[in-house]
């Protein structure tokens, strides 16, 4: 069963770019990341300002694994200077198949 990672933030003002940029880094990190399947970045429609990233692993160990690289981290980090303080949400769930056949 896949697992899957929603992840959100609102950028601060003016940093709407940068925080696109680190999360387009992010997700081309994560496409060479073992048992990664898919991943896309999320674009706000609704007015909250949120964007964000959903990723889609084969399991939860390599979710974990590749959240732990210093790659990782440090991509993070930076993301966490250029969003609003506590914005971050982070959402995990299992991945189940509508068409199981």
């Amino acid at each position: 069963m896949p697992y899957v990672r929603i992840s959100l933030m609102r950028p601060k003002h003016g940093r709407e770019d940068e925080v696109n940029g680190l999360i387009d880094r992010l997700v081309s990190y994560y496409e060479q990341q073992p048992g990664y399947i898919t991943g896309y970045r999320l674009r706000n429609i609704d007015g909250t300002g949120r964007v964000g990233r959903l990723g889609v692993w084969d399991r939860h160990e390599d979710a974990e694994h590749a959240a732990t690289t210093d790659h990782d981290l440090a991509l993070r980090s930076q993301l966490n200077l250029i969003i609003e303080d506590e914005s971050h949400e982070e959402y995990s769930f299992d991945g189940i198949p509508t068409n199981p056949g």
